[in-house]
């Protein structure tokens, strides 16, 4: 064998070990989901999660699962909005929050009373004509109408399926007082096959293929607080200060299942019915080093950050994996085309049941753009990095990405590196051989 064929040989040997060993980059994602609409559910099938949600009139509500165990279904349902005014020495607490029940009037005067100030009949008398002008400081997100909106493919410029999204969309309120919300609250979601990272004005965060990322978009929300303050104009120097902000209560739930149920348990909970049969499923909240058992204490505090984001993990008594609520502690304010970043707090509340507190300054007529998320959380999942970059505009209200450049992210797994290096030798090892091999018989022939 010629010099020049040993070369070639070794060329192609070269070139054979670079080509990706059995196309796990490489690999076709058509179909890496599935799609069931079954009894008014849409169902969402990933590689590793499941998500439902309802398909008719209902509240924004998920319930989701690992593929790898459907023995246990997360449950989080968005309950509504609420205007808390607090009084600037207060921190947030629920049952700071306004009970309409006993009206306007009474709540602000005892509130008032209870902080130093000292009524007088000016005062009585024009928040008693205030208050007609008020709506109520909660509104249920039962009392409104949603749609769902088609379920659709993101793709990136080449193409490449990346993951879906869809929305609710607030379409109608059947209270006449919250008429002004109607297509003004919408709250997008996103569920990507792969790991991405997600890039928001210099803010950085990775989302996990087994995670929906949620938008809440609120536009042009009516304050109460904006007629008290057009009403009193500047308070008298005894008159306490007011702080609103806006709250977002979420409730979440554990149920276990079994094959034959799970339509049957989200059917209960679509339509709020508990199930005995659950109560002694055993449930704690973890929020930061913190655990505890959820109906066993009656405790709010803080959702606490961890790596970077604050987040509650929910587990069940048994499981390696666990459910997950997180948010980003910043949330973009869009006016006009101005862009700024207010802070958000989270609360939770582990009674009876878990609820959760996502805490808004104020933000006038502006549009708010917050986004928190469910999924499942495990080690095996969250140590891997991210495929891609994607860089989310927060301008639009479309639902679906436009198209755009998703930035892969270069790596090669170290065990790829190994077998590929492997191949390589035993390639350039049997070229060897043969070339000697092939020396030795042109030696005998002559």
């Amino acid at each position: 064998m010629t010099r020049d064929k040993v070369g070639a040989l070794i060329v192609i040997a070269i070139m054979i070990s670079l080509v990706p060993l059995p196309m796990s980059y490489a690999e076709a994602i058509e179909g890496r989901y599935r799609i069931k609409e079954v009894d008014g559910w849409k169902i969402i099938i990933t590689d590793v999660l499941t998500v439902a949600v309802p398909s008719i009139e209902t509240i924004p509500m998920f319930l989701w699962w690992y593929n790898d165990d459907a023995s246990i279904l997360y449950v989080a349902k968005y309950e509504g909005l609420s205007e808390a005014w607090l009084f600037a020495s207060e921190q947030f607490s629920h049952d700071k929050l306004f009970d309409d029940t006993e009206g306007f009037n009474n709540e602000f005067i005892v509130r008032a009373h209870s902080h130093g100030w000292v009524a007088n009949s000016w005062i009585v008398i024009t928040i008693n004509q205030m208050s007609k002008n008020l709506h109520p400081f909660s509104f249920p997100f039962s009392q409104g109408k949603w749609e769902l909106t088609p379920i659709q493919e993101i793709k990136a410029e080449d193409g490449t399926l990346v993951g879906l999204a869809f929305a609710f969309i607030l379409t109608e309120s059947m209270n006449p007082s919250f008429n002004f919300a109607e297509g003004n609250i919408m709250i997008r979601n996103k569920i990507f096959f792969d790991p991405v990272e997600i890039q928001v004005e210099g803010n950085d965060v990775i989302l996990s293929k087994a995670e929906l990322k949620s938008d809440m978009i609120i536009s042009n929300w009516r304050w109460n607080y904006d007629v008290y303050a057009e009403t009193l104009g500047e308070p008298p120097y005894d008159f306490p200060e007011i702080v609103p902000k806006l709250v977002l209560s979420t409730k979440f739930n554990v149920r276990s299942a079994n094959e034959g149920n799970i339509i049957n348990i989200m059917n209960e909970e679509r339509d709020d019915i508990s199930d005995v049969s659950d109560q002694n499923l055993g449930v704690k909240v973890r929020v930061g080093d913190e655990i505890m058992a959820v109906g066993k204490v009656d405790k709010e505090d803080y959702i606490v950050a961890t790596n970077g984001l604050p987040k509650l993990e929910i587990l069940a008594e048994g499981r390696d994996v666990s459910g997950f609520f997180r948010f980003d502690p910043r949330a973009p304010i869009v006016d006009q085309n101005n862009i700024r970043f207010i802070n958000v707090e989270g609360v939770f509340w582990a009674s009876t049941s878990l609820r959760t507190f996502l805490v808004y300054p104020y933000f006038s007529g502006s549009t708010l753009l917050h986004d928190p998320s469910i999924g499942i959380s495990s080690p095996e999942l969250e140590s891997e990095a991210p495929k891609y970059i994607f860089k989310s505009p927060i301008e639009g209200r479309d639902i679906v990405p436009q198209p755009q450049s998703i930035i892969p992210i270069e790596m090669v797994p170290f065990f790829e590196l190994v077998i590929g290096a492997v191949i390589f030798v035993m390639i350039v090892f049997a070229v060897i051989v043969v070339t000697k091999k092939t020396k030795i018989e042109v030696l005998y022939d002559v």
